[in-house]
């Protein structure tokens, strides 16, 4: 008769470890697929309300420190970087130009008209912008890159969950 020993494994059960690791090659599998995504085309519109919102972004904070600019004429103390900022807008020490300017920007981006015409004014240089970097300004720019960034993310988000979904459909015994 032959003995038998339960502590003989003929079969070894697979190991946590070798599990993790068909999770993790899964998983990075799927958010490689889905990093893909960057490469999806841009639209026209997302391309113009993107390149909007940082316009009103940069307009909102010129404003801002031209607003500041304003305060530090009043009390007689203007700092070097608010001269050179009333310079670079072709501003004196004087507040009533300074608002002035500061309600021509902020009409800039509340005006329907102009909104429509600078938004009109995007889409026409879509194409162009698109297909040429070289040909970009810094907001189609900044338009752009936010775009690919957003689409990248997403994308590799998806692929997470594709791939591990597959890995746990993969991993079940």
């Amino acid at each position: 008769m032959t003995n038998y020993d339960a502590s003989m494994a003929y079969y070894t059960a697979p190991t946590r470890s070798g599990s993790a690791k068909n999770i993790t090659g899964a998983v990075l599998g799927g958010a490689l697929i889905g990093m893909n995504a960057r490469y999806i085309p841009i639209s026209k519109n997302d391309f113009v309300e993107k390149a909007f919102d940082i316009h009103r972004f940069n307009v909102e904070t010129q404003i801002s420190s031209l607003k500041n600019a304003a305060a530090e004429v009043e009390k007689n103390n203007l700092s070097s970087a608010s001269k050179m900022l009333l310079q670079a807008h072709g501003l004196a020490e004087d507040v009533v130009q300074i608002s002035d300017k500061c309600i021509t920007l902020d009409k800039s981006i509340c005006d329907e008209t102009k909104v429509k015409d600078y938004k009109n004014a995007l889409a026409e240089s879509f194409d162009s912008v698109k297909k040429h970097a070289g040909l970009r300004n810094n907001e189609a720019a900044e338009a752009i890159s936010a775009i690919k960034k957003s689409k990248f993310y997403w994308g590799m988000g998806i692929g997470v969950c594709v791939g591990l979904a597959l890995s746990l459909l993969s991993s079940r015994d």
